[in-house]
C-alpha cells in the first residue's frame, strides 16, 4: 500500500468503520468518508451525502471522483440503521431507510466506483448475523432481509466483476454488544458462543483490513462469520 491508496468508506462514525479507517490509514493509505456530518473525524477527505438517497449519494462520489482524480483502492459499506420493531409495528419511513442505507446505498455506491477503481481493488460490506438468523429479541424483520440482499450482491457482483480485477465480499459479525440495539442480553449471547465472547468492532474491522488487502487476493464473493463461533454448539 502507497500513500495514494484510498479507501472508500460509509459509517466512518461507526464503531466498525473507525477501526477499518484507522487500520487502512495506519498502513499508508488515504481514507475518503460519506457521512452526512461534515465535521467526520478520522478520514482525510469527507463527502457529505445522505445514504437514505443512494442515487444522489453516488452521484455526488462520481463527481468528486471526476473532479479530484482520486482512484480508489477498496471500498467498505459500514453504513448501517436499523429500527428494531416487531414487522407490523415498522413504519413506512423505517422500512424504506433500512433498506436505502443498507442495501440499496451499498449497490449503487459500488456500480459508481466499479469503473472508477484501481486493479486490484476489493469491497467490502458490513453484513450481519440477522441475514441468517432472526433475533428472539428487537425483531428487525427488514433489516435483516437488507442485509441477506448485501449478501446475495456479494456473491452476484464478484461473478460479474471478477475479470475487472474487483474482489467482493462480506463479513458477518455476530452479536455485539453495544451494537445498534438488537443485542439486549450479550450474556445470553455470549453463551452461545465458543469461547463465551462476543465479537469486537476491532475483530471485525481487523477482518475487513485482510479482505481488502493483498493477503486475500484469492478470496472473492464470501461471506466471512466473524462471531466467535456463535450457534455452533447445540
Amino acid at each position: 500500500m502507497t500513500g495514494r491508496d484510498w479507501l472508500v468508506i460509509t459509517g466512518a462514525r461507526s464503531a466498525i468503520g473507525r477501526c477499518v479507517a484507522q487500520g487502512w490509514q495506519a498502513r499508508g493509505g488515504r481514507v475518503l468518508g460519506l457521512s452526512r456530518y461534515p465535521d467526520l473525524s478520522g478520514t482525510d477527505r469527507v463527502l457529505a451525502a445522505d445514504l437514505s438517497a443512494p442515487e444522489a449519494a453516488a452521484a455526488a462520489l462520481s463527481e468528486l471522483l471526476e473532479e479530484t482524480g482520486i482512484i480508489p483502492r477498496g471500498f467498505v459499506h459500514a453504513a448501517g440503521v436499523v429500527f428494531a420493531d416487531e414487522a407490523l409495528n415498522t413504519t413506512v419511513d423505517e422500512r424504506r431507510r433500512m433498506l436505502s442505507v443498507n442495501l440499496e446505498a451499498a449497490f449503487t455506491l459500488m456500480t459508481a466506483l466499479a469503473g472508477r477503481t484501481a486493479a486490484p481493488a476489493s469491497f467490502v460490506l458490513i453484513s450481519s448475523v440477522d441475514a441468517m438468523r432472526a433475533p428472539g429479541a428487537g425483531p428487525a424483520a427488514v433489516y435483516g432481509a437488507a442485509k441477506a440482499g448485501l449478501e446475495a450482491l456479494v456473491r452476484h457482483l464478484a461473478v460479474e466483476w471478477g475479470m475487472q480485477g474487483i474482489r467482493i465480499n462480506a463479513i458477518r459479525p455476530g452479536p455485539m454488544a453495544g451494537g445498534m440495539g438488537i443485542c439486549r442480553d450479550p450474556a445470553s449471547y455470549a453463551a452461545r458462543t465458543a469461547d463465551r465472547r462476543l465479537p469486537t468492532p476491532e475483530e471485525v474491522g481487523d477482518a475487513a483490513l485482510f479482505l481488502l488487502g493483498a493477503g486475500a487476493r484469492g478470496i472473492t464473493g464470501q461471506i466471512l462469520a466473524v462471531d466467535h463461533g456463535f450457534g455452533l454448539a447445540y
